[in-house]
């Protein structure tokens, strides 16, 4: 796996505590968000991510997600323990939609 972010970035961060907790390891790419206008707009990473944005995880399959919350659901359901977003009882919802 490899996760596209930045240092700065909450919802970057967010995954990171993420696979922190799962003892899951990937390889960090940093995309800085100033450096020549922003390193998320140059053509490499839109073609990773179209949406520009981080953080991205690149799946060793070759699928890439996008959205942090739809990211850490994904964790969960490929390595459950322990849970990082709670099911919503009453209607079964997941924090966020990794698939479409």
């Amino acid at each position: 796996m490899k996760l596209y972010g930045y240092f700065r970035s909450s919802a970057a961060y967010r995954v990171r505590i993420a696979l922190n907790l799962k003892g899951l390891s990937s390889e960090m790419i940093s995309i800085h968000l100033q450096k020549e206008g922003g390193l998320n707009r140059k053509p490499q990473y839109r073609a990773i991510n179209p949406q520009m944005r981080v953080p991205a995880l690149a799946l060793d399959s070759g699928e890439v997600l996008t959205q942090s919350l739809a990211i850490i659901e994904y964790l969960d359901e490929v390595h459950p323990q322990p849970h990082c977003c709670r099911t919503i009882q009453s209607s079964g919802q997941r924090c966020g939609r990794w698939r479409s």
